[in-house]
């Protein structure tokens, strides 16, 4: 994969998709840019596209939401590509503007709609960039919207056209440069950016990284709360505790540096707080697109057994109950999402109570998950309400069968 660094994230059932980065380099060899790629598996050398919303999503929800904008790629700008559909639905535009490029698709039409959302993404301080460029009636309509135009060298290049855009300050970046002689001859014309196979070899990272998620119904339902007048962060919690890979996403996210974080926070609520309602509706719209398969019905109503027992017993002694959740829900993370407990630590920032609650037991935390588990053997402490577990069970099963999808 020349050029290439890949990043897989493995899926039951064969589902196994991966992502690339391709350099984006200038004048002086300075890598200052990566194309975001997707790959439909890590053997796949070129794309493999069958719906390009769900693509630039399952892209997207891993560079961002799973391994992080600032890991992926540093201070660099992330070229993402965006369909016709993305574009013109405002769920998916909410990505950090001071680091994405949007990179529209040659074969996008210059509608009313898709001009109106250009508009829109530069007012916000996206930069906006054309793909394979050639000039013809739509591309031309789109143009001043437009700072970047890439154009595809391994094909004969028009250099009036390239006259004619140097004139109009757009800036131009060569695509497919496959040699020095490549690049030299681009950097006469007046290119000023390059992406091709003479800059260096491909990087591949495996990840064991399982995206599983809760039922699109709640998915669906969280939205709808996102875009209500009145929106209540509390209830917006009460449906994300319900999702294991959405609950991940956000905790990594707001927990993540590109956000700012110095010290984690280990409050659902904080963490909403920092994302923000614009962000949590890009957040889930994009998790939405890119899922594909539901996390299992039995370890996912056990965990969340777990979580509403370590809920209703930390509120009882004096402890944070949201906290108490967490760690239930996420010691038995790992089962549901099919990871071990060190790579989901590293990959979720839940703050040091909770990490040394959930590997060593260690504090009020974590005494309290040694007696939820012993109270689950059988071994309950003196102050277990009796019928705790089998409260937590039957709210856990209320929440699944309410929101299973049809």
């Amino acid at each position: 994969m020349n050029n290439l660094q890949a990043y897989t994230y493995n899926e039951n059932n064969n589902h196994n998709y991966t992502i690339a980065i391709q350099p984006i380099v200038d004048g002086d060899l300075k890598h200052i840019a990566d194309e975001l790629l997707y790959r439909a598996n890590e053997s796949s050398y070129s794309a493999d596209i069958s719906d390009d919303l769900q693509a630039t999503a399952r892209a997207c929800a891993v560079a961002i939401y799973e391994i992080g904008i600032v890991s992926l790629c540093g201070q660099r700008q992330l070229f993402i590509n965006a369909s016709h559909q993305w574009l013109t639905d405002p769920d998916l535009r909410g990505l950090p503007a001071d680091q994405i490029v949007i990179e529209v698709l040659e074969n996008t039409p210059a509608t009313d709609e898709v001009i109106a959302s250009l508009q829109h993404l530069r007012q916000q301080g996206y930069t906006i960039a054309l793909d394979d460029f050639v000039a013809n009636e739509d591309s031309e309509k789109l143009l001043p919207y437009c700072d970047i135009v890439k154009i595809d060298i391994s094909t004969p290049v028009d250099t009036d056209l390239v006259s004619r855009l140097l004139s109009r300050g757009v800036t131009l970046l060569a695509e497919r440069v496959e040699t020095q002689a490549d690049f030299k001859a681009c950097q006469q014309m007046g290119f000023t950016l390059f992406q091709g196979y003479f800059y260096e070899k491909p990087i591949i990272q495996a990840s064991s990284s399982i995206r599983r998620t809760a039922s699109r119904a709640n998915q669906l339902q969280l939205l709808a709360s996102l875009y209500k007048e009145r929106t209540s962060l509390t209830d917006i919690a009460d449906l994300i505790i319900r999702d294991p890979y959405l609950l991940s996403a956000i905790f990594k996210r707001a927990n993540s540096a590109d956000k700012g974080a110095h010290k984690p926070t280990a409050r659902l609520v904080n963490c909403l707080q920092i994302l923000g309602i614009r962000e949590l509706r890009t957040l889930v719209s994009i998790l939405m697109m890119a899922s594909n398969s539901p996390a299992s019905r039995l370890n996912l109503i056990n965990g969340l057994t777990r979580g509403f027992t370590c809920e209703l017993m930390a509120e009882q002694r004096n402890l944070d109950g949201q906290e108490g959740f967490i760690v239930g829900l996420f010691s038995l993370m790992p089962t549901i999402m099919e990871t071990d407990l060190n790579t989901l630590l590293q990959e979720v920032r839940l703050g040091r109570d909770i990490e040394k609650a959930l590997t060593s037991q260690a504090g009020a935390l974590g005494r309290l998950l040694q007696d939820i588990q012993s109270a689950e053997s059988g071994e309950p402490p003196s102050d277990f309400p009796t019928d705790a577990l089998l409260r937590a069970a039957k709210q856990a099963r209320m929440l699944i069968d309410a929101h299973s999808a049809p």
